[in-house]
């Protein structure tokens, strides 16, 4: 096996194809950088996921990095997740931003259907207060 073909074995054969798949999500009518979203397959037991870039732009991943989702019907579900601090242990406090009803594919009412032909690209606005401050805090100040 060379380094120029994805490694194939009867389980990754078995696996549904996945179609290209990119997208914007905006926040309050702004790039939501640093977002996670995802899409969860209505008919396959499968997500794909991507990370938006600070233009709020995303490219998904199911199986191998940036090679789309199934297609179909998917319910979508979106977070931001901030760190707000550090345990005494130095481990990160992690907060999700995003508001609650968006971090649930169930609640978040955005959907998304991958067609198997061709490229797609969606585009998702949330909207809501941030739960978190963005700015770093500085002990130092009065």
């Amino acid at each position: 096996i060379g380094c120029s073909r994805p490694y194939e074995d009867k389980f990754s054969r078995a696996r549904p194809p996945v179609f290209k798949t990119t997208g914007i999500v905006t926040w309050n009518g702004s790039p939501a950088s640093g977002a996670l979203v995802t899409l969860h397959s209505k008919a396959h037991n499968l997500a794909a996921s991507g990370r938006a870039d600070a233009d709020g732009a995303f490219t998904l991943t199911t199986w191998r990095l940036g090679d789309g989702a199934v297609a179909g019907e998917h319910a979508v579900s979106i977070e931001s997740i901030v760190i707000t601090g550090y345990t005494v242990d130095g481990l990160p406090i992690e907060v999700n931003d995003m508001p609650p009803k968006y971090q649930n594919p169930e609640t978040s009412g955005l959907t998304a259907v991958i067609s198997d032909a061709g490229m797609n690209h969606l585009a998702f606005e949330v909207s809501g207060p941030k739960r978190v401050s963005r700015k770093p805090s500085n002990p130092s100040s009065p």
